[in-house]
């Protein structure tokens, strides 16, 4: 993470998989919208939900502001970012954007209140900022709107965050001396207790790391650092009777991580513990890999750079209880140039397609989605994660609603205290006027703490325009890929399309099955397993083999069934009596037109609920579809989503 002008930022973007080979895409939503359902089962606790408020964004998007977002689907916002000098001064970057955001009036616009300071502002690497600016010291209204106001008005909580990856370059001086330190805890206590935060997180990237300025010594002097403000924060609580929380974003890449951390102390010290899991392959790789998978895979460069491995190290290096653990969720991709996929030598970041931000932000895809009809995008059900890819060269890796929705699952599995995401704007598209959280929306679903809703009103979407903002942790070089089309999107969540019973001509096909997606955690297909893939039979020649035959052909080898019936196998049911049932619908409900909609018409007239994703037109007010045996009549245009993922914008209907 880092700061305006510089070219780096952590964000968001994704999108639902649209595959240039046509494969019944919808199913993957179907897929998601069953882990939501599932997921919804099990999560009983309350997980916490926090998202870097990224100011340097309002320059994107001039209606990103405090008023016009919904906080209430968070529980903690973190303000990015403010950056200390070596005495321990803490400074914030922009005055101008502070100022515009009403973000001078943290606690209320300007008035007969209390005299309060805003911080000093100084950008290091900035041009438009070459000095420095005294802070502003003036009465206060507590009663006008202010950012954190907004935040406590929606029920969140409002973190202070210090540091981002270009502005840690003075950390490793503030820690080694004792009356910097001091100064730097004072200054943020003043800071937290005038402008009503209720704490502080430390995103130092990273202690001991050479080419942010970082040194040996850093290491233990971090443990001090964090022990020290935890002493002044306990006072703090004495005196005002408020406790300030203490968090840090803290690095994956296990060299990185070891060098820089007292695992135990710190896991012990700070009330939760951020990981920073993605970044894990970006531009600086020679191959194309994977920015955020969850899991280990075939392909992976270095060892160790996944989310899963990353919770395992902190949580047994350290000895940290799962509730203190934080999963990070990039709501971004990173793209790299000249590759097709996973593994393909790459050469830089590919800015022809994606400009110059290294951080590709969530709304960004979906707007290249909807605008150039080249960009392709599967899901890796091995890494859980998403691609996508241009055909004349260009990769980018990035989280789309499928991924956050297992993503979020595994945090209820694991018994995580939550997720916390890089950066909020990242993830945010604009529909009718309105914000729209997706991505967040997913993990909600999963969390069972809310979900689909539209947003605060606000101005038109600026698309890509460029963000300036954070790089996100990618001194984590290492690589964390797979390889290309793994677990190509246009099968995943194939439960409803594998052998339909009850359709003609695809009784005796029981030696060559449908090919149904293996994901994570599932065996996957052994070398001679022999399955039915839209009408043509295959055989496996590797294994585990978790893609399809079209996803990855050199791992599949044509064959025959050899079976009674009509010699097709049990493909994508097009032989069947229900003529209109392609295979290619949700899976839900692959039975026939003539009895998913029981006496409330014929399929024919209430067709099945088809995913739309970036790009397609979305249904209408007064649409009617077919979802899961029920009819439903859409009540908002346009309208991407499924009567389980948004139930508000579908009513219970009949096909007349």
């Amino acid at each position: 993470m880092f700061s305006f002008l510089q070219s780096q930022d952590r964000t968001g973007m994704l999108v639902g998989c649209r595959n240039e080979r046509g494969f019944g895409l919808k199913k993957v939503a179907t897929l998601a919208a069953a882990l939501v359902l599932s997921a919804n089962v099990s999560a009983q606790e309350t997980k916490r939900v926090s998202a870097y408020w990224a100011d340097w964004e309002y320059w994107a998007d001039s209606s990103f502001t405090h008023d016009n977002v919904d906080f209430s689907k968070l529980t903690h916002v973190q303000y990015a970012f403010a950056w200390n000098d070596v005495e321990g001064t803490i400074y914030f970057t922009d005055p101008y954007v502070f100022y515009g955001l009403g973000a001078q009036s943290f606690s209320g616009g300007a008035g007969n209140g209390p005299v309060k300071c805003s911080p000093p502002f100084w950008h290091p690497y900035s041009q438009y900022d070459s000095s420095k600016q005294d802070a502003v010291c003036q009465g206060w209204n507590d009663h006008e709107s202010g950012f954190v106001k907004s935040v406590h008005d929606d029920g969140a909580k409002a973190i202070l965050s210090v540091g981002g990856w270009t502005l840690s370059h003075k950390v490793s001086e503030m820690m080694e001396s004792a009356s910097a330190r001091a100064a730097f805890i004072e200054n943020a206590v003043t800071l937290i207790t005038d402008w009503d935060f209720d704490g502080l997180d430390l995103d130092f990237e990273y202690p001991g790391y050479a080419p942010n300025g970082g040194r040996s010594i850093d290491k233990d002097n971090f443990t001090t650092l964090l022990k020290e403000l935890r002493e002044r924060f306990d006072e703090v609580e004495a005196e005002t009777g408020k406790r300030l929380e203490l968090t840090a974003a803290v690095a994956c890449g296990p060299s990185i991580a070891q060098e820089g951390y007292d695992f135990a102390e710190v896991g012990a010290t700070l009330d939760y513990v951020n990981l920073m899991t993605y970044d894990f392959g970006g531009d600086w790789d020679s191959v194309a890999q994977h920015t955020s998978p969850l899991y280990p895979y075939a392909g992976q460069v270095n060892e160790g750079f996944d989310a899963d491995s990353c919770r395992n190290m902190w949580m047994t290096e350290g000895n940290i209880p799962s509730e203190k653990i934080i999963l990070g969720m990039s709501h971004y991709g990173r793209s790299v140039a000249g590759a097709t996929a996973i593994g393909e030598a790459a050469s830089g970041q590919d800015v022809a397609h994606w400009g110059s931000d290294t951080e590709t932000r969530y709304y960004q895809i979906v707007e290249k989605m909807q605008s150039d009809s080249s960009f392709q995008t599967a899901y890796d059900p091995e890494a859980v994660t998403h691609y996508g890819w241009f055909p004349d060269g260009g990769f980018i890796s990035f989280e789309d609603t499928t991924s956050i929705a297992e993503r979020s699952r595994y945090v209820v599995d694991q018994d995580l205290g939550g997720v916390m995401i890089w950066q909020l704007r990242g993830g945010m598209l604009r529909e009718n006027n309105q914000y729209q959280y997706p991505l967040l929306d997913a993990a909600l679903e999963v969390f069972g703490q809310g979900g689909s809703s539209s947003g605060d009103d606000g101005n038109g979407d600026t698309g890509n325009t460029g963000d300036t903002g954070n790089t996100g942790d990618n001194g984590n070089t290492g690589d964390t890929g797979d390889t290309g089309d793994s677990g190509d999107t246009g099968d995943s969540g194939n439960t409803g399309n594998t052998g339909e019973t009850g359709d003609s001509g695809s009784s005796g096909n029981t030696a060559c099955e449908a090919f149904e997606q293996p994901y994570a955690g599932d065996p996957g297909y052994a070398i001679g397993d022999v399955v039915v893939f839209e009408g043509v039979a295959y055989e496996s020649t590797h294994e585990p083999n978790w893609w399809s035959p079209s996803a990855a052909p050199s791992l599949w080898s044509e064959t025959t069934c050899q079976t009674s019936g009509d010699g097709s196998g049990n493909d994508s049911d097009t032989g069947s009596d229900d003529s209109t049932d392609t295979g290619s619908d949700n899976g839900s409900d692959d039975s026939s037109d003539d009895n998913t909609n029981g006496d409330e018409g014929s399929a024919a007239s209430c067709p099945e609920f088809q995913q739309p994703y970036a790009g397609d037109a979305g249904y209408e007010v007064g649409d009617r579809v077919t979802f899961e045996g029920q009819v439903y009549v859409s009540t908002f245009g346009p309208n991407w989503w499924s009567p389980t993922a948004a139930p508000q914008y579908w009513e219970a209907s009949s096909c007349q």
